[in-house]
C-alpha cells in the first residue's frame, strides 16, 4: 500500500517538477539578460561612455567577443568606440551564460546605451530590440484555452522616446516575430 501512495505521489509530482525546472531556466536567463542590459545603461551613464551589450558565444573566456548569432550568452561591455566589436582594452560589465537547454533568439546583434542612459541607435539594427528564449515546446502554450506559453521574451522599446523601457513578457500575443522565431527554432533543432 505504502508502494502505491510513492507511485502516485511520484506519478504527479515529477512533471509538475520538470516543469517547473523548465520554467526557471527560462526565466533564469531572460532576467539574467536583463540584468546584463540595465547594467550596461548604468555603467554608460556611471563612465560617462559608451556601453554596448551584445551575444556571444563564449561568455565566460577569458576575453569573450561579439558574435551576431551566437547563443551561448551575452556580454556587456564599454565600448569607447561605440562600434559593437569589443576590443581587448575595452572592460566586460557583466556576462549571461544561457543553459544549453534554453534556444535564444534576437533580432538586434548589438545594443549601445550613451552616456545620457539612452539607447542608441546602431547602424543596421531595429529600433525596437527583442530576445525570446524558448525550449523543446517553443512558443506552445502552457494550457489548453490559455494566453501563457512556454517561451519568456524581453522587449526594449524604441531609444529615441525618453518613457521607453524594457519589459518581460511571458504570453505569446502582441509578440509575432516571438512565435516566428520559437517555432523556427523549434524546426531547426
Amino acid at each position: 500500500m505504502t508502494l502505491v501512495v510513492a507511485a502516485v505521489l511520484l506519478g504527479i509530482g515529477v512533471p509538475s517538477f520538470r516543469d517547473f525546472m523548465r520554467s526557471g531556466r527560462l526565466t533564469g536567463a531572460a532576467n539574467e539578460t536583463l540584468v546584463a542590459v540595465i547594467a550596461a545603461r548604468n555603467e554608460a551613464v556611471r563612465r560617462q561612455t559608451f556601453v554596448s551589450v551584445c551575444p556571444t558565444a563564449d561568455p565566460t573566456g577569458a576575453s569573450p567577443v561579439c558574435a551576431g548569432a551566437a547563443t551561448a550568452g551575452f556580454i556587456s561591455f564599454v565600448d569607447t568606440n561605440s562600434n559593437c566589436i569589443r576590443e581587448s582594452t575595452e572592460a566586460v560589465v557583466a556576462t549571461v551564460s544561457i543553459h544549453s537547454l534554453v534556444k535564444t533568439q534576437h533580432n538586434n546583434n548589438c545594443m549601445t546605451f550613451a552616456s545620457n542612459g539612452f539607447r542608441i541607435v546602431v547602424a543596421g539594427q531595429p529600433t525596437t530590440a527583442r530576445a525570446v528564449f524558448c525550449d523543446e515546446h517553443g512558443n506552445t502554450l502552457r494550457f489548453p484555452g490559455g494566453t501563457e506559453s512556454w517561451a519568456r521574451g524581453i522587449e526594449f522599446f524604441r531609444p529615441d522616446d525618453p518613457r521607453s523601457a524594457a519589459c518581460m513578457r511571458r504570453s505569446g500575443h502582441g509578440l509575432p516575430e516571438r512565435a516566428r522565431w520559437c517555432a523556427h527554432e523549434q524546426t531547426n533543432t
